[in-house]
This record gives C-alpha cells, structure tokens and sequence, in this order.
C-alpha cells in the first residue's frame, strides 16, 4: 500500500475483551461484565454492567443486542440505558444479528432461532436445526447461515419457513455477509471470496495465497481486512507486499474507514483509513504551526520589552540592536536620529 492504515487511539481496558463493534466513528467494547461506548477520540461516553461476561455485540443503528450469560439484552445506544429486562434461554444464545426493517434474530445453542421485535418482545421461535454461524440476509426475509455441518443454508423467514442448502461445500470458516460477498475457508485451508444467492454462487474466486488462518474479518472502503491466527491485521488479497501489523484477537469496521481491533486481555485499538491520517497529520501539523507563531510572538513580545527598557535607561546602542533583531525600521531610525543628537 502506497499509504498506511494508522492508530487514532489506543487503551487499555480491564476484562478480558469479549466482542467489539464500530458504529460510524464511535466503537462499542465489551470487556468482562461491562459494555463501554467511545467516541471518535477515544473518550468513554457511557458504561453499562451486567451480571455475567458478555461474548457478542451487535446493533441497528439505534440500539444495541448485548448477549451475556444465557441472556439477551437491549440497550439505547444513545445513552446505554436498557430496554426491557432482557430475555434469556437454558443454555443461552450462540448469536444475534439485526433483522432488515427492524427486529432481530437470536440463534441458542441447542437447534433453535428466535424471532425477536425492534424492542426485545419475542415474536416466535423456529426449529431449522444447529446452527454454527448467522452470515446475513440474501433479502429481507432470506437468512444465510452456516449449519452444524459447515454448509451454507439459505433460511426464508416469513411464509412457509422453508429452509434449503445451496450448496454441499463443508466450510471451515466463514464471514459475516459484507455488501453481498463474504469471505470462505475451505477444509484445505484455502481462502475464496464469494457472492452467494439463495441457489448458490454468482461468483465464487480463490483468494492467493496459502497458509493464512482467519480469526476474523471486515469490510472497508479499500476491500477486506483480516485478523489471522498469529493476531496479525492484514489486507487481502495477499501479496509479498502485504504488510503485516500486530493487533489482536478481534476485527471490526465500520464498513469504509475505521476499524477497531483488540486482544483479549484488553489492548484495543483504533485504526482509521489513509484519507482520514492524512487529515489528522493536517491538523497536527495546522495545531503545531500555530504553537510555534504563538512562541515567536511571545519571544518577539520579551526582546521589545527589553529593547524599551534599554532605551529608558538611556543605553541607545543596545536598544537599537534590539530593535534591529526585530525588524523595527521607524524605532532604529528614531534612536539613531537621538543618538546623533546626543553626541552634538
């Protein structure tokens, strides 16, 4: 890359780092039993605790699912205050994504998923069978999954509640959807990205290169990022030029210019994209030009008062010698004028 992703701020939190996400410019960060909101600096906006670790995050836009324990919670994202009391099951929930148009969907770890409204107030619950991982939505009651077997299964919502495997591919690995395509692991450890429908692929292109371990992943304006098994961020695809930088255990993105990484005993960190580095050293550089003017002005303000002392006691060389480090042409010329009057 001809310019570099770079840290906006960085902190470490107490708790072992369960979920993170990134929410416009503010990030969301869930250590142990407690959920803090940042903004774009990095200043804590609120905080919220729980009676158990919480291990996922997700929100809307408005709110935010909080999973801890074998509970399920709502939050206003605004302020971090709770909606409802919260909803739990035996054995708790293994997921949760938002529902487009609102609501959302919880996986439990037994062979259940749980329609949930905007509010948190159950609508019903569904029986495909396990499910490892909630991908995204095809449309806007067209659900892909990850199955216990590692295939990817295209479950409708509404109507019928049918349920079909697109394909017969046992994955690895699997992202979240991100704009339509998502990122595959095959069993022999190679990497494809793809653009699934609800039959199977639009495309289907093998990533190059070998040997990289997905954690995790996300979208950015610049295409995907990736956190492999050594914790190291990386951009895809791979190349000899790819650079590796040391960041954690957790990825997330706003999906264009900031991601948020952490490792699980608490380092996070905020990364933001080329353009906006590039404005940050613009204002640093903006905030230091003027600390330097204002230096100046005040060294300046130091040799004219010294230069007038000079002159009242009558020491009119080294005044003029003052005046001349300044610049000042009218005063040289008046002292000069007094000078020479003094000597007739």
């Amino acid at each position: 890359m001809s310019e570099r992703w770079e840290i906006s701020w960085s902190h470490q939190v107490e708790g072992r780092v369960g979920a993170i996400c990134c929410v416009g410019e503010d990030s969301l960060i869930a250590s142990g039993n407690v959920v803090r909101r940042l903004n774009l600096d990095g200043d804590f906006i609120w905080r919220r605790e729980f009676s158990f670790d919480v291990y996922r995050l997700a929100h809307d836009g408005t709110n935010l699912a909080v999973l801890a324990g074998s509970g399920f919670f709502l939050l206003d994202m605004s302020t971090g205050e709770p909606l409802g009391e919260g909803r739990s099951v035996a054995g708790g929930f293994r997921d949760v994504i938002p529902r487009p148009g609102g609501g959302w969907i919880l996986a439990d770890r037994g062979d259940h998923i749980h329609l949930f409204n905007r509010r948190g107030r159950g609508i019903r619950r569904l029986r495909p069978g396990p499910l490892m991982k909630m991908i995204g939505w095809l449309d806007r009651e067209l659900l892909l999954a990850q199955d216990g077997d590692g295939c990817l299964r295209a479950l409708r919502l509404g109507g019928d509640d049918a349920q079909r495997q697109i394909e017969s591919t046992r994955w690895s690995w699997v992202s979240r959807l991100q704009s339509g395509r998502l990122i595959v692991q095959m069993i022999d450890g190679s990497l494809h990205e793809g653009v699934p429908n609800p039959f199977g692929w639009d495309r289907l292109d093998r990533i190059p290169g070998d040997g990289l371990i997905p954690l995790d992943t996300a979208w950015t304006g610049e295409g995907w990022w990736v956190i492999d098994v050594a914790s190291d961020l990386i951009q895809l695809p791979l190349s000899e030029e790819s650079e590796r930088r040391s960041a954690g255990d957790l990825l997330a993105s706003n999906g264009h210019d900031r991601m948020i990484t952490a490792t699980r005993d608490g380092l996070v960190r905020m990364w933001i994209g080329p353009h906006l580095a590039s404005r940050r050293r613009l204002l640093f550089d903006e905030i230091e030009s003027g600390e330097i003017r204002r230096l100046d002005w005040e060294q300046r303000q130091i040799i004219f008062e010294a230069a007038r002392d000079a002159e009242e006691n009558g020491m009119l060389s080294r005044a003029i010698e003052l005046y001349e480090s300044l610049g000042r042409a009218e005063d040289i010329r008046r002292l000069i004028s007094l000078r020479e009057g003094s000597d007739e």
